[in-house]
């Protein structure tokens, strides 16, 4: 592969892992105004922002990396973003919650092979020792696209409604998918000939995971970190709004700048700082990313409780900085005790206890969390009975009030999880090998 092709085609795949990304969250960006339509709770918003999709994210992941094993992996990913976005689309004229669920349903298993597949891809693309910084770099499509998505998903939601957004946030993905199926080139496997062969049973590549006890320690402090990360992304333009009063063109652009610059920064120090660092000392590869998690967690949860947006908002942007620094690495651990044959399998292994773990729980829980908190701070019960689509009047005041004090301590509970998921990869570095 030519160093042009090779350019083109880690593009492509960014973009490619950035539009399925924004089929996860697009959910965060118009939940304000779904819950109003459907009259829906926040613990229904994190159905449909997590268990909604990853149960059948996760369940229709292994069975497209091991088709990704045997043929090409260039098509797998492009359809798979294709299917996922013609689903987005279909969100926009969903009747109902239980369309909605549906509709979800479809992205999930649509955009299950978005990730695995292009991990395989860029290790036969690059040498072991700069995996961990061109994974990094491929993980830049999560922050310019929850940017991007972000603030044009929130502008287009404020002037159109929020079915607008899902038209515009599908119809992107789709056109990257079909210029990947025409731009893309697939690497050559650099472990076996191009017969098929030679590919490990999932069993195996299971095994590796479970019995070296660094990649253990790995696979639970990223799950952790998966937890906390969309137990706190899928609330976190609801917090904006409730607490800041912001409008749907603002909440978008203040979501987007906070987890696109936060997880641009992040990723990038992750994987060219862990992996310089780990030519000195092999253990900061992932003990690095650890150490960042636990100092991150308490800068974003003060953050959480300022009452000036500027204040909160900087506070909360340098400490999700530190929450980005671990999956460059992580992969590139994975990857470096697997074949060319074997990676998108384990990639998906691994994404599906991590994201099974994260977006199964993570959001219902967080959701759970604020519904209980604001009833608490409500001083009833009957919270979600007495405040749904309630405005004006009298009790107006109260339930905006309840409603922002409880999706910010269901937000702060989850920030906490980067403390222990850090020290799950400190533990980790304890047991890595050169």
């Amino acid at each position: 592969m030519t160093p042009a092709a090779r350019r083109t085609t880690l593009f492509l795949l960014t973009a490619i892992y950035g539009f399925g990304f924004i089929d996860r969250i697009v959910i965060a960006l118009v939940a304000e105004q779904i819950k109003a339509d459907f009259r829906i709770s926040d613990f229904q918003i994190g159905l449909l922002g997590g268990t909604a999709f990853a149960v059948i994210n996760v369940a229709a992941s292994l069975p497209l990396a091991r088709l990704a094993e045997r043929y090409s992996r260039k098509w797998v990913a492009a359809c798979s973003l294709l299917v996922g976005s013609l689903f987005t689309m279909a969100c926009g004229v969903s009747a109902s919650f239980l369309h909605m669920v549906l509709a979800r349903i479809g992205m999930a298993g649509g955009s299950a092979g978005t990730e695995a597949p292009p991990h395989s891809m860029i290790s036969d693309m690059y040498p072991p020792e700069k995996r961990a910084s061109a994974i990094s770099l491929f993980m830049l499509g999560v922050p310019v696209a929850a940017f991007a998505g972000s603030a044009i998903g929130g502008a287009v939601a404020a002037s159109h409604g929020w079915r607008a957004t899902f038209y515009v946030t599908g119809a992107m993905g789709a056109l990257v998918a079909l210029a990947a199926l025409l731009m893309m080139r697939e690497p050559r496997r650099a472990d076996h000939d191009a017969d098929g062969e030679g590919h490990r049973p999932a069993g195996a590549v299971l095994r590796v995971l479970l019995t070296d006890r660094c990649l253990r320690h790995i696979l639970l402090g990223v799950s952790i970190i998966s937890l906390g990360a969309f137990g706190i992304n899928t609330f976190m333009p609801s917090y904006f709004a409730r607490n800041f009063a912001l409008d749907m063109g603002q909440t978008g652009m203040a979501f987007g700048v906070l987890s696109g610059a936060a997880s641009a920064l992040g990723t990038l120090l992750g994987g060219y700082g862990s992996e310089w660092a780990a030519r000195r000392d092999p253990r900061y590869l992932v003990a690095l990313p650890g150490m960042g998690a636990m100092i991150g967690a308490p800068i974003f949860i003060i953050g959480l409780f300022q009452s000036s947006l500027p204040v909160a908002f900087g506070l909360m942007l340098l400490g999700s900085t530190f929450f980005y620094l671990a999956m460059g690495p992580a992969i590139a651990a994975l990857h470096g005790l697997l074949d060319s044959r074997s990676r998108a399998t384990g990639s998906a292994i691994f994404l599906t206890i991590m994201y099974l773990a994260g977006q199964g729980f993570g959001p219902p829980v967080a959701g759970f969390i604020s519904d209980r908190f604001a009833a608490w701070t409500f001083g009833s019960a009957d919270f979600a009975q007495a405040c749904s689509g309630v405005v004006t009047g009298p009790l107006a005041g109260a339930c905006a009030h309840a409603g922002a004090m409880g999706v910010r301590f269901a937000i702060a509970c989850f920030g906490g999880c980067y403390i222990w998921a850090g020290c799950h990869l400190v533990f980790a570095a304890r047991h890595r090998r050169a």
